[in-house]
């Protein structure tokens, strides 16, 4: 390579050039675009106004296409994190690697996507960060309505069996989240080798569970993510008086071959690398690899499995009533006239 500029960059500045310009018009690069995924036997997905939007968002030539099957990906999958974002992208065949500047070319064109509105921020999670702050109400009413918008009736607690779930990374328990909250079910982020005091809090508050409990975990196929799962294990039946059924969701082995996940070699500088390959092979991968619907439907199958569908259903309509009653007694307070 000479470091000279080849004929088919140039030409891509100069059509940039000339949208910038206005001479060529939005419906002529939405023609080009569907024409580039018809090309490479991508069958457009979008509405037509969805790609009038990310033509207009100033992106280049280039990244057009791209942008589209990710936003693609995206509407069918969300909430996912920008890394599992990226595996879909380049399974799809429309990155050439996870070389980290591939990622790095998404995560910029996402960025200026959801900074244009076309695609929502919600879509994307990261690591659910938070900001501390004690709670506060603009008055008695606006406190009225958030206990009332926030009561939920424990079902667990007239349900057999306890269930908890554990995933590798906070951002996977931003994909997560949809699930365990309509279920009402613990979920703990490890982020890493857990502390003895977590894991001993975790241990303590099983210990007082008088039911079967049954822990779920969701973690990288790699020598960490087996021995961030074996320490959180070992912690919990070391701090804890309860037996627990431990099961592991994903990565699993079968995985590569059913989801087609692109294998990662396993560090050799990594002292458990002897260890994993004995026990695993020499593939690994990400959890953000596997698809978000497909973490979701495991987890919420690994629940439902445990929930009387008849003792469920009664469940809700006590909590429906018991809202209802709320309601009437904030009615008679006459709550406005507090001061």
């Amino acid at each position: 390579m000479n470091g000279k500029p080849n004929l088919a960059s140039i030409l891509s500045e100069f059509f940039d050039d000339f949208v910038a310009l206005g001479r060529i018009s939005s419906e002529e690069t939405v023609h080009w675009l569907l024409a580039e995924l018809a090309a490479r036997d991508w069958p457009p997905g979008l509405t037509r106004q969805t790609y009038a939007q990310l033509t207009a968002t100033g992106l280049r030539r280039k990244n057009l296409p791209l942008a589209a099957v990710a936003v693609e990906l995206l509407a069918s999958e969300h909430p996912v994190t920008l890394r599992g974002l990226f595996y879909r992208v380049v399974s799809a065949g429309w990155l050439p690697s996870t070389d980290k500047r591939h990622y790095d070319r998404l995560g910029r064109i996402m960025k200026r996507l959801r900074e244009k509105g076309v695609v929502p921020f919600s879509w994307i999670v990261d690591n659910m960060r938070s900001s501390l702050k004690p709670s506060s109400w603009t008055g008695l009413e606006d406190y009225v309505d958030t206990v009332r918008d926030a009561y939920r009736k424990d079902f667990w607690a007239n349900l057999p069996k306890y269930v908890h779930v554990f995933c590798e990374k906070d951002a996977i328990a931003g994909v997560l989240a949809p699930v365990t909250q309509e279920f009402d079910v613990a979920l703990s982020p490890i982020r890493g080798y857990v502390s003895l005091t977590y894991a001993h809090e975790i241990a303590e508050m099983w210990s007082g569970i008088r039911k079967p409990i049954f822990a779920y975990y969701l973690g990288d196929f790699d020598p960490s993510g087996f021995d961030l799962e074996r320490d959180l294990k070992e912690k919990l039946n070391r701090y804890g008086g309860r037996s627990f059924e431990w099961t592991r969701l994903g990565v699993n082995a079968d995985d590569f071959e059913d989801f087609g996940l692109l294998p990662l070699a396993p560090k050799k500088s990594d002292r458990r690398y002897q260890t994993f390959i004995e026990e695993h092979g020499h593939q690994c991968a990400e959890l953000d690899a596997l698809p978000a619907t497909e973490l979701r439907q495991r987890v919420r199958n690994a629940i439902t499995q445990h929930i009387p569908q008849d003792e469920w259903s009664k469940l809700q309509d006590v909590e429906r009533i018991e809202k209802e009653s709320f309601e009437t007694a904030l009615r008679g307070m006459n709550i406005k006239n507090v001061s």
